[in-house]
């Protein structure tokens, strides 16, 4: 839940699922509808594509955007309907388990996707536009270590707490003072990982550079296995500290959302529904594109 940098394919599945999950009532269907130029923002910081790179990626990402909205938007449905049943009789560890898992795998199977569309572009890079990419994320990599690696532990939980009260007032609204100190003290409890993630980064950053700057016959497949085997190449504190961070934050969401007040329960409902309608109103719209282009 910390604010860090991700991965460059992850980022890009994150502002897929983000733009909608996370934003407001028919906002979503406006963000929604642009994340193409979401995406070519974040490639806009990464690379400059000549206009014919630009062209072939744009037409692959529109590929990649229909896929999306034809077969995922539906599963989202799935979990946001889940939600709401789960609100009921109040939101066991069990359930919120099983929401968390599939959006999880939600941004996993975008995530496979985009690796696709990258490598497909990365095929007519340059050396220079290689170069460049690399030398962007150990940019990036360096200022995280500036901004984020001096924190003390104090300054660290405030950072956490900060942002789990922004995620909390996203799904219930205002906040009020027990639920406030609530996130505090459960965010003192959280493993301090921001060094660690920093370090399994820069092997990661160290052997993606070896693939991109020989390019030898086969490095998509390289790059595959890479992102695949990450976790498991994950050293065994940064795995305990990913899982006890995740348990304590998942438990104070459950407590948050069960403890909610009246007021925030009809805000919390309000909005799942909201998504619910933009789903169905954005799928029926992808139905209603293709047949007309299947009458011409």
């Amino acid at each position: 839940m910390m604010k860090r940098r991700v991965s460059f394919s992850r980022l890009l599945a994150a502002l897929l699922i983000f733009a909608f999950v996370l934003a407001g009532c028919s906002a979503n269907r406006f963000l929604y509808n642009r994340a193409d130029t979401f995406v070519r923002w974040a490639i806009d910081d990464y690379v400059d594509l000549s206009s014919e790179q630009q062209k072939q990626f744009d037409a692959d990402l529109d590929e990649l955007l229909d896929w999306h909205r034809r077969d995922e938007l539906p599963l989202y449905r799935e979990f946001i309907v889940s939600s709401l049943d789960a609100l009921e009789s109040g939101v066991t560890i069990d359930e919120a388990v099983l929401i968390s898992d599939a959006i999880d795998e939600a941004a996993n199977r975008l995530q496979e996707k985009l690796v696709d569309l990258l490598l497909e572009s990365a095929e007519g890079l340059t050396d220079g536009q290689i170069q460049d990419f690399l030398d962007e994320l150990e940019r990036q990599q360096a200022e995280y270590a500036q901004e984020r690696l001096v924190r003390d532990d104090i300054k660290y939980a405030g950072d956490a707490a900060d942002s789990l009260q922004r995620l909390a007032k996203r799904l219930l609204g205002r906040l009020n003072d027990d639920q406030k100190a609530l996130i505090r003290s459960r965010s003192i409890e959280l493993m301090r990982i921001d060094r660690l993630w920093h370090e399994d980064r820069s092997v990661w950053g160290a052997k993606l550079r070896t693939i991109l700057e020989s390019r030898l016959p086969g490095w998509q497949a390289e790059i595959r296995v890479l992102g695949d085997t990450r976790s498991e190449a994950r050293t065994p504190a940064y795995v305990a500290g990913i899982e006890h961070n995740g348990d304590i934050i998942l438990g104070l969401l459950v407590e948050v959302i069960n403890g909610r007040t009246e007021r925030q329960d009809k805000r919390m409902r309000r909005f799942l529904d909201d998504l619910i309608a933009d789903i169905d109103a954005l799928t029926a719209a992808n139905v209603a594109e293709v047949l007309v282009v299947q009458e011409r």
